[in-house]
């Protein structure tokens, strides 16, 4: 997501895509280092943090989570971890849940920006601080910070790969992930940005596939059967599931189109390696789950000026063929 990175030109832009790369090494290297006291004062408290995910099934959501579980753990705190299931008003149950059973401290990631406000809301009465992880919130609700990626930046990200992919301009579709989810709202205003620069290229279809697997083949092959040889230049999606209707066009030999993922999975990797796809943009769920529990950690142990407030946006680089080789995927999915 989920997603929701965010979220660039030619390879002497490899030098842009290495430095954004070291800013990635350099900050999980960061992430080491956090402070791994998880108790108040030396009194002996042991913390107790919740995260209201929203679906733990979802591979990147399921890499996050390990992430922040393991970390939390490290930190010596203990945490529990509740499954939204994509639906709007479980993900608010559980954060009254959290509230319910008066944990520390909560972090909220949301398929709604809007569905877990009421809840957050009663945590704030409740006096548990409460982090947004993964995709941000519409305002409305008194978090203490937002940690994850730009989802806006993540569009420009992939908005740069296709004025990269399509020097002379073309004709392109964009995949569209849940509907309203802010990755798929604030994914699509980033390219948006990007192309209205480039008045080359233009967006002819926005079909939906959901971020999943099975509903991108099934949109990758209307559009190939819409879109004949030569009127249709690069199919978009907002997540990494391009990588099977990617797989398929080359099998079919609509080889003439470039194929640009959002998010970097192994199946990714692979993809980027063998030609299917062009590229993507590289959000780090590791990244994003460790400091989750490293910035609930800060805030609990009397370190919040290491909380960086109101967002922390982690770095978003793109990987192509010129540096898939030195940046292996993290996940499976």
């Amino acid at each position: 997501m989920s997603a929701s990175i965010p979220a660039r030109r030619t390879f002497r832009r490899g030098l842009a895509a290495a430095t954004a790369i070291v800013s990635l090494t350099v900050l999980t290297a960061a992430c080491g280092d956090a402070d791994s006291s998880s108790t108040a004062g030396g009194k002996g408290k042991t913390f107790t943090i919740g995260l209201a995910n929203a679906d733990t099934t979802i591979p990147f959501l399921a890499s996050m989570n390990s992430a922040f579980e393991a970390e939390a753990k490290r930190l010596g705190m203990k945490t529990i971890t509740l499954n939204g299931g994509l639906d709007n008003a479980k993900q608010a149950a559980n954060v009254q849940t959290l509230v319910a059973r008066r944990v520390d401290l909560i972090l909220v990631c949301s398929s709604s920006p809007t569905a877990v406000l009421p809840a957050i809301k009663q945590a704030n009465r409740a006096g548990i601080p409460v982090m947004a992880l993964n995709a941000q919130l519409s305002p409305g609700a008194d978090l203490v910070t937002y940690i994850g990626a730009s989802d806006r930046q993540f569009g420009q990200g992939e908005g740069k790969l296709i004025v990269q992919a399509l020097p002379k301009g073309g004709k392109i579709a964009v995949t569209l992930g849940t509907l309203g989810s802010t990755p798929q709202v604030e994914r699509l205003k980033g390219i948006k940005d990007v192309l209205k620069n480039h008045p080359n290229i233009k967006i002819v279809a926005t079909p939906v596939d959901n971020f999943k697997n099975s509903e991108n083949l099934s949109v990758t092959q209307d559009l190939l059967s819409k879109y004949p040889k030569g009127k249709l230049d690069a199919i978009v999606a907002q997540g990494p599931q391009m990588y099977v209707g990617a797989q398929y066009a080359r099998k079919i030999g609509r080889n003439e189109i470039r194929f640009i993922a959002g998010d970097y999975s192994k199946q990714v990797e692979a993809a980027i390696k063998s030609g299917d796809l062009y590229g993507t943009v590289n959000q780090s769920p590791v990244l994003e789950g460790k400091l989750g529990a490293q910035y609930a950690n800060y805030w609990l142990t009397g370190q919040k000026d290491k909380v960086k407030q109101p967002n922390y946006y982690i770095p978003l680089p793109p990987i192509t063929k010129d540096n898939v080789d030195t940046n292996p995927a993290e996940w499976s999915g």
